[in-house]
């Protein structure tokens, strides 16, 4: 297909395909709408767009093709097409923008605050404040953000009450200074947090402004009766203190009774925190914090906290896999592979269930099941498909089927010197694997006689895959 009539995409395009079938339907009636758009030729456009954004489906048609639709009776303007798109854009930016903002019904009411008192429309000014204060008192939230718009709020009437018409009204100045502290301190320790935490993985030179003094008024004030500063606070002690296990505990006990004080990203942010505690310790040689890290992975998931849009990432999927197989909660992980398959993303969806289920099969040591799932499964994603090839060279190796294990053997080694996408690492890791493997064989068949020099080149080779289990092979082969 040459340049011309390539089929058409752009980010207009690209945004588009990313609605969902009701914001489709919602946009269309922005665009139609005269008060955002005036221009009948933006309207044709979308209105080219809309069967294939209602069915689903990709945008197959080229520039000119789209032109010719909207335009029957003009030679193709380039430019003119380009703007036209642009203008879309512009549309759609604005609708994204405006649903945004109709979610966050405080945001509104307290832009219809300061209209009010701009235009002194004393009739409306009580009730655009009643209405504001009923919405923070139903905001199941306390996070930052809640303190920030109590601030807001606060300011707005303490405006309000000084006018000419109010100078009576008592204002609370000390409540306003505080809302504005809890908001302060709430987000600056959750940066922090994040700044810590990001030193581990990226080189970050910075030094946050008045973070000791935040600390050291937190040691006298723990503010214990605000979770929003609490729960940061113990994040940043189980940081940066990580030997002391009574930070963890106390996050634990206090994500417990306050997570659904705050949305569930941030929960889900939160939680991702404790995890990661649990994490490094297992990295550190502490095996009993994989227990931990498994029931953190189930109250997640009670909590809903970590889904995301409804959608549980394919990566949580395979991570909580792997910790209740190492465990061996088989029962319930396999429970937990099969409930949770519908709501993976769509294109994951079939290959994580297959993969993670073999896993599984694995582990429990049956193999057969093993190999009548992945024998006929051809992943597209490289760490599905080097992960599940040598799950397959396993599963073979322990039912003695070693001729059709050396034939995987050899198409392996093939497809790791052959495929550029794979990295460097994994193609060494994976190639090491396969001749470790080999020499299993060989000793097997009576073809290998110094098993000390292989225990020994196994021992020695630290960039191989599924190392742990060579190991315990070659102590297995010692025992005969």
């Amino acid at each position: 297909m040459n340049e011309k009539n390539a089929y058409f995409e752009n980010k207009l395009t690209h945004i588009l395909q990313a609605l969902t079938k009701v914001e489709v339907s919602q946009f269309n009636k922005y665009v139609v709408s005269p008060f955002f758009n005036e221009n009948e030729w933006v309207t044709k456009l979308f209105d080219f767009y809309l069967p294939y954004l209602k069915a689903d489906n990709p945008i197959t048609e080229s520039k000119e093709s789209i032109w010719s639709s909207i335009y029957p009776s003009k030679a193709y303007n380039d430019t003119k097409f380009r703007r036209l798109n642009s203008d879309l854009l512009k549309l759609l930016e604005g609708y994204l923008s405006y649903k945004e903002y109709a979610v966050k019904e405080i945001d509104s009411q307290l832009n219809l605050i300061k209209t009010v008192q701009k235009r002194g429309l004393e009739k409306l000014q009580k009730s655009s404040f009643k209405q504001a204060e009923q919405t923070q008192k139903k905001n199941p939230h306390k996070n930052g953000a809640y303190y920030l718009n109590e601030y807001l709020l606060q300011i707005e009437y303490s405006q309000y009450a000084h006018s000419q018409f109010q100078r009576n009204e008592q204002i609370n100045l000390g409540q306003i200074a505080d809302n504005l502290d809890y908001f302060y301190i709430s987000e600056k320790l959750k940066y922090y947090c994040e700044l810590i935490n990001s030193k581990g993985v990226f080189e970050i030179d910075y030094e946050m402004l008045f973070s000791n003094e935040i600390l050291e008024h937190l040691k006298k004030h723990p503010y214990s009766e605000i979770p929003a500063i609490s729960i940061y606070h113990k994040i940043f002690l189980s940081l940066t203190e990580p030997e002391k296990i009574e930070h963890y505990r106390d996050l634990c006990n206090l994500l417990t009774i306050h997570s659904d004080k705050f949305p569930l990203e941030e929960a889900r942010m939160m939680y991702g925190f404790a995890q990661n505690y649990c994490i490094k310790k297992i990295n550190n040689g502490d095996q009993n914090y994989v227990v931990e890290l498994f029931e953190l992975y189930k109250i997640v998931l009670e909590k809903k906290v970590i889904f995301i849009n409804k959608t549980l990432s394919p990566w949580d999927y395979k991570n909580i896999v792997t910790v209740g197989i190492r465990i061996k909660e088989f029962e319930w992980t396999e429970k937990f592979i099969h409930h949770y398959k519908s709501i993976l993303p769509k294109d994951f969806r079939e290959n994580a269930h297959t993969f993670n289920l073999s896993k599984l099969y694995f582990s429990k040591k049956e193999f057969g099941k093993v190999i009548s799932l992945l024998q006929s499964v051809e992943y597209q994603d490289i760490f599905y498909m080097l992960d599940s090839k040598a799950t397959l060279l396993k599963s073979f190796y322990e039912l003695k089927e070693f001729e059709t294990l050396s034939r995987l053997l050899d198409s392996f080694k093939i497809l790791l010197t052959r495929k550029k996408v794979i990295s460097e690492q994994y193609r060494v890791n994976y190639l090491n694997l396969v001749k470790h493997t080999q020499k299993l064989i060989d000793f097997s068949h009576g073809k290998e006689k110094k098993l000390i020099q292989l225990k020994e080149e196994i021992k020695a080779d630290s960039n191989v895959a599924d190392l742990g289990w060579l190991k315990e092979k070659v102590m297995e082969i010692e025992k005969l």
